[in-house]
């Protein structure tokens, strides 16, 4: 079982609609169903991306969310003594997976934030945080979970760091930007130097996102310039294991689809609506890829 956390070192880079195009995909790939779901986990506690996304804001409010969950103050066993879906911790999840476009809505369980709720003093949680996603952890491998993925906070956000410590793989969403290149890198060195040689089992997949179809200004290809930055700066990063398959001249990340400009969809499902636009053809295939990578690493 993976864990897999969608992160960007700032806001603004398309994270979560990335995580929520390439979910019913890597559901596919693992063959989730009702008995071994996917756990989609809101780790953005202050801004709830994937939760205003799957339109679930309000069955958290006041209730059990990723707040209640990181305080600890439930008590759950990780043991298994019958069906997940008997857990009483699977039951506060809520299955999400028709609205991703997957016919088993039970395929992937999502727990989400109460954006209402006070916010978390990490200082007075830090240690129990820790113990309770390590906790989350075995009990999916237990109860048969095929995969956690997380919709992480941005940047040094203590639910991002807390969600990168726990991952396997990380999904490291840049737009293509020569400010947001720059930011990323250097975030990159800071990350290789906290885990060292320990940083080689985890897997970083560097995806440039909202790519402009349109790559040329004043006659130079904005996309070249980009690859070959990117190669440059790749060179001076240690011990991370860094997949580069968006990082291609003929493979250069997520490219920008017009309609979530204005509305974020799923193309998994859109596509079984309707013909798609050219723009979002390319993005289906892409998210696509992206989740066979995650699965196949």
């Amino acid at each position: 079982m993976d864990i897999t956390t969608f992160f960007s070192y700032k806001g603004g880079a398309g994270r979560s609609t990335t995580c929520f195009n390439t979910l019913p995909f890597l559901a596919d790939e693992c063959g989730a169903h009702k008995n071994a779901p996917v756990l989609l986990l809101d780790m953005d506690i202050e801004s709830a991306g994937m939760t205003y996304l799957l339109g679930q804001e309000k069955f958290f409010e006041g209730k059990f969310d990723v707040k209640e969950l990181l305080k600890g103050e439930e008590v759950w066993g990780i043991q298994k003594q019958g069906p997940i879906t008997e857990h009483p911790l699977y039951k506060k999840f809520v299955p999400v997976g028709n609205m991703l476009g997957l016919e088993d809505n039970y395929a992937v369980m999502f727990l989400g934030v109460d954006d209402t709720s006070e916010k978390l003093d990490p200082r007075k949680i830090l240690g129990t945080m820790e113990e309770v996603m390590s906790k989350l952890s075995k009990f999916a491998v237990n109860h048969n979970a095929v995969a956690i993925v997380m919709d992480s906070a941005a940047g040094d956000q203590f639910t991002a760091k807390l969600a990168v410590d726990l991952s396997d793989k990380i999904v490291f969403c840049m737009r293509p930007t020569h400010q947001f290149r720059i930011g990323t890198f250097n975030y990159l060195h800071r990350l290789a130097a906290k885990y060292g040689k320990a940083g080689r089992d985890k897997t970083v997949v560097l995806l440039p996102t909202v790519v402009p179809m349109d790559a040329e200004i004043e006659g130079v290809s904005m996309l070249s310039a980009a690859v070959e930055d990117i190669d440059r700066r790749l060179e001076d990063i240690e011990y991370l294991e860094v997949e580069r398959a968006f990082v291609q001249k003929d493979c250069f990340g997520i490219n920008e689809v017009t309609r979530f400009k204005w509305k974020e969809g799923v193309l998994y499902k859109l596509s079984s609506q309707g013909e798609l636009t050219p723009d979002e053809k390319e993005g289906y295939k892409r998210y696509q890829k992206l989740a066979k990578i995650l699965y196949e690493w």
